[in-house]
């Protein structure tokens, strides 16, 4: 059986990556492991068990992995995902979840319970994680690994040349492009091409009322209230559930084959750059069937 398993640091978007996940890949979403990035290792993990609590029929472990890069660095991303890494929505959650999400303790990474059938790994945060989540599953029983990182014509959103992701952590980006596994990455320069508008997102509660459903309404107002200030847009690049749709659906997408490197000092740290080579076992998504994808994340 297909299985998949998701590395996330647990910000506004990779709420809805993981809600997404649940719609499209259901008991097949085996793992989540968490990682720093938009928001500390435990406010990233706590975030986790909250949507594994909310999500209706979720199953999946939650281990934590890293606090911080491979050189150390930890700089976050709060000031757009807010403290809580839910647009400050956490304060709308019931006082008695949040008592046992905070009574739960997950394991850590070393500890993740694989299975068997080749899995998927979906990594939407820092790459920390990825080398080890490859050791620990088995280089042989990963499938592929679909990145959402990198910037490869695009400007970055962190930096003018980087992504946030790729400039996180660049020495773990590479590490895992040296692996020989077969990597997607899904860059700025697709998810530009997507946007959720508020409007959009407030009519999600047209369709469901369910606290889940509330909670990602909710962490989205704030979170959009960046992306005007940033991008000059009311509304947002759902770049984590695109992701997760690549993931599941790779034939939707137009993939480029190449090799993709990566600078991990200086002005340009996390700066990718791609080469068109047929033999690469990486490829980049950079358009395909896109009006569905608009219309798949339109409705919850």
């Amino acid at each position: 059986m297909a299985r998949f398993h998701i590395d996330t640091d647990m910000g506004v978007d990779d709420g809805l990556a993981l809600y997404t996940a649940n719609r499209v890949l259901g008991r097949s979403l085996t793992n989540v492991s968490t990682v720093w990035g938009n928001v500390p290792l435990a406010t990233a993990t706590r975030n986790a068990l909250v949507f594994r609590a909310l999500l209706p029929g979720a199953r999946f472990d939650v281990v934590a992995g890293a606090s911080r890069a491979l050189d150390g660095n930890r700089a976050g991303a709060s000031h757009v995902h807010g403290e809580d890494g839910l647009g400050g929505a956490a304060r709308t959650l019931d006082r008695g979840l949040l008592k046992r999400i905070a009574s739960t303790e997950a394991p850590p990474l070393d500890a993740l319970k694989t299975g068997r059938g080749k899995v998927t790994i979906i990594g939407i945060g820092p790459a920390t994680n990825i080398p080890a989540l490859v050791a620990r599953h088995g280089k042989a029983n990963v499938a592929r690994i679909v990145l959402m990182a990198g910037a490869f014509f695009d400007p970055g959103n962190i930096t003018p040349h980087a992504e946030f992701n790729a400039r996180s952590d660049p020495l773990a980006l590479r590490l895992v492009l040296a692996l020989g596994v077969p990597v997607t990455f899904v860059p700025l320069d697709l998810c530009r091409k997507i946007v959720l508008t508020r409007a959009t997102v407030r009519d999600y509660l047209k369709t469901s009322r369910a606290r889940i459903v509330r909670l990602l309404v909710e962490s989205h107002m704030a979170y959009m209230d960046h992306y005007i200030a940033w991008e000059g847009l009311d509304g947002c690049f759902p770049h984590d559930a695109i992701a997760v749709l690549a993931a599941r659906w790779p034939g939707r997408f137009h993939r480029v084959r190449g090799r993709v490197t990566v600078e991990t000092r200086g002005a340009r740290r996390g700066k990718t750059a791609l080469t068109p080579d047929p033999r690469s076992h990486i490829d980049v998504a950079m358009g395909g069937d896109l009006k569905w994808v608009r219309e798949f994340l339109a409705t919850p």
